[in-house]
């Protein structure tokens, strides 16, 4: 390798929806003769972006990876209400539009979701499972720890019909997200971050976690669902159960004793990715290079 010479070149894109919403995507390549033909689309997580993700595409990409890392809408720097949805169906919809844009082909491609951006990938993954090779829920929610009281609850659901985008506070403490104490002190200066949801976006959700269960045998690809422990956000016992109910002949369930929710942002975030790397890495051989939007 020439010394000097980066390992990643990331381009960002804004990719016209279909409802013409712009959609903030960044897109990490390596240098041309260490591409290797595979994609991994990373999903964040709620009221983040996808900026959060970069130190873990720094890694994928010096393994030959391309790296995509969307901001959801209503998220970071793409258009929409922030943390709202109408329906849930639109982000699922604002993923078929960057396949299509990047042209990803299904079978080298990867989807790596944290927490809601891994309820995401998981109802992408039981409606559209032509459209990706293997698929790593990380921490995802598929029940919720955090707990809202009846009457805020009851309002929120009066709310979601009368006057959807009422917003309501998050109940997450950011120490429950890592113990690593340098990511706490970044969150708390990023003005990306938000600290609200609608009472439309809380709903959608709930609805989207009763499918992903109900629905759990669309799933055939191979499954890496890694789970935090110590998780103080989504309930950590209720990957397994999911998990089983998947039709998937290839899954597996790792458990991350002593970690809490954000497990790519924990202090050992790099054993976590390079175990995930390895095993997505025996799924998806390295083969034909992708297109590269870059040079385009």
């Amino acid at each position: 390798r020439q010394r000097g010479a980066p390992i990643m070149k990331c381009t960002e894109f804004n990719v016209a929806a279909s409802d013409s919403a712009n959609l903030f995507v960044r897109y990490c390549v390596p240098r041309p003769a260490d591409r290797c033909g595979r994609t991994m689309v990373i999903i964040h997580g709620t009221s983040e972006h996808g900026g959060r993700y970069l130190h873990a595409a720094e890694k994928a990409v010096a393994r030959g990876w391309d790296v995509i890392i969307p901001d959801l809408r209503g998220h970071g720097r793409s258009d929409g209400i922030a943390v709202h949805i109408d329906y849930f169906e639109r982000y699922l919809q604002d993923l078929d539009t960057i396949w299509q844009y990047f042209e990803l082909n299904p079978e080298r491609t990867a989807v790596v979701g944290h927490s809601f951006g891994g309820l995401i990938s998981i109802r992408f993954a039981e409606t559209r499972p032509s459209r990706l090779a293997a698929l790593v829920p990380l921490s995802p929610l598929l029940g919720l720890r955090v707990k809202i009281n009846m009457v805020t609850y009851a309002l929120g659901r009066l709310m979601s019909f009368v006057a959807p985008t009422t917003r309501f506070q998050s109940k997450v403490p950011p120490e429950h997200t890592t113990r690593n104490s340098v990511v706490l002190a970044r969150r708390a200066s990023d003005p990306l971050l938000r600290r609200s949801v609608t009472a439309s976006w809380f709903f959608q959700m709930k609805q989207a976690l009763r499918d992903a269960h109900e629905q759990a045998g669309a799933i055939t690809v191979p499954v890496l669902a890694m789970q935090a422990g110590d998780d103080l956000i989504v309930d950590p016992l209720a990957v397994e159960p999911w998990l089983e109910k998947t039709e998937s002949v290839d899954r597996t369930l790792k458990i991350l004793d002593k970690h809490y929710h954000e497990l790519l942002n924990e202090e050992d975030w790099q054993e976590t990715l390079l175990e995930l790397l390895t095993w997505l890495e025996a799924k998806i051989q390295c083969g034909k290079t992708s297109v590269d939007r870059t040079t385009m």
